[in-house]
């Protein structure tokens, strides 16, 4: 899903960034108010919010895009399934919560809140994509990298410095709808795209939370491991050899190497066990003669003193 404001209110989140967080939440309450009132009371759904403060041409442009579950559970933890989603009154929603709390915060004046209601179009939008499947991962870490990405793409961006320009390529289409800036401008709309120190640009709802984990794994519940009903902690099933090799598939992912990869025969390696002793650690290291490839930080020295001026 994509939220988005009108333009006339932007400049609240452009004077004050922590509104995106309200505005984040504002999504999260309209989205569950909807599944309420389709699936059942009591019945929440999980989202995450990606935050966003730029548009095309690196124009400040609050907007959120979020990943939701097709469905929610209610307070047994019984999963309800969402067949359709009415955009209209997904907007209808999202717009009185964001009204909400800009008017808590006396941000908003009621008459300019009703003339952006009487406008035909008020700028106000909820876009519900399609349905991503469990096992489609491709797609997943494809939405998951456009929800990620960076204001700009560096291979879209060409400095002229002979003008003092700087040239954005959106679409990659060479030259085609290209949008030309001084460099101090290009600046200027980037530096704004920077996030306060501390500031998160994710965030979790519902049992997608790391506080909604905690109170199933305080409850005796572990939902999100995952884990079959009839798994025991012995039992060597195909479940446990995925949980446990997780963490290669990540650095693989990341790293592009595989760290299971024998680097003398090319074969796959077996794990035997972990070691996070560190004195049986550096035991090891020493008796096979491991040396670390980097070498030590240099030592600390203060800046030269500055001579006197000759002048006086």
């Amino acid at each position: 899903m994509v939220f988005t404001i009108p333009k006339i209110l932007r400049a609240y989140f452009h004077h004050d960034r922590k509104l995106l967080t309200d505005l984040s939440r504002a999504a999260h309450r309209a989205v569950s108010r909807f599944v309420e009132m389709t699936a059942g009371a009591g019945v929440r759904p999980a989202m995450a919010v990606v935050k966003h403060t730029f548009g095309e041409g690196v124009r400040f442009h609050p907007h959120l895009h979020a990943l939701v579950t097709s469905g929610g559970w209610d307070r047994n933890r019984v999963w309800h399934p969402m067949e359709t989603w009415n955009q209209n009154v997904l907007r209808e929603l999202f717009e009185i919560e964001v009204f909400r709390f800009l008017r808590r915060g006396d941000l908003l004046r009621r008459e300019r809140m009703e003339l952006i209601r009487s406008w035909p179009h008020s700028g106000f939008n909820v876009y519900v994509g399609g349905a991503v499947a469990p096992d489609d991962k491709t797609t997943l870490a494809r939405i998951a990298r456009y929800m990620l990405r960076a204001p700009v793409v560096m291979s879209r961006i060409r400095y002229d410095r002979d003008q003092a320009t700087v040239r954005i390529d959106p679409h990659g289409a060479h030259n085609e709808g290209c949008l030309d800036l001084d460099v101090l401008d290009f600046i200027a709309r980037l530096t704004v795209q920077i996030p306060e120190s501390h500031e998160r640009l994710v965030h979790y709802y519902g049992l997608y939370s790391n506080a909604s984990r905690q109170r199933r794994v305080s409850n005796g519940r572990h939902e999100t491991s995952a884990c079959p009903a009839d798994h025991s902690d012995g039992d060597e099933s195909e479940w446990s050899r995925s949980r446990r090799i997780r963490w290669a598939k990540l650095i693989r992912q990341v790293w592009q190497e595989d760290p299971l990869l024998c680097p003398r025969c090319g074969g796959t390696m077996r794990i035997i066990s972990f070691i996070t002793d560190g004195a049986v650690i550096d035991k090891i290291l020493r008796h096979i003669g491991y040396k670390h490839a980097d070498t030590p930080p240099p030592r600390y020295h203060p800046p030269p003193q500055l001579c006197r001026s000759p002048l006086g």
